[in-house]
């Protein structure tokens, strides 16, 4: 088994032949949607998390007593 690794070791080792693949082009799945969702679907989840921002932004400022209501 040994005996002949100085002999394969002096040998050049065959380079693999290089494999040529077809080129694809290349393609975001979904079609260009963002999430899977629609337009129309993207705009009613903008304005909810407006809204939800909005809310949250007038609690802060009634919590720490920025805005009073009369």
């Amino acid at each position: 088994m040994f005996d002949n690794l100085r002999d394969l070791s002096e040998r050049p080792a065959a380079a693999p032949k290089p494999v040529s693949l077809p080129i694809e082009e290349y393609r975001a799945p979904g079609g260009g949607r963002f999430l899977g969702m629609t337009a129309a679907q993207r705009l009613v989840i903008s304005i909810m998390l407006f809204f939800a921002v909005m809310l949250l932004g007038t609690m802060c400022l009634l919590v720490t007593q920025r805005v009073f209501i009369v």
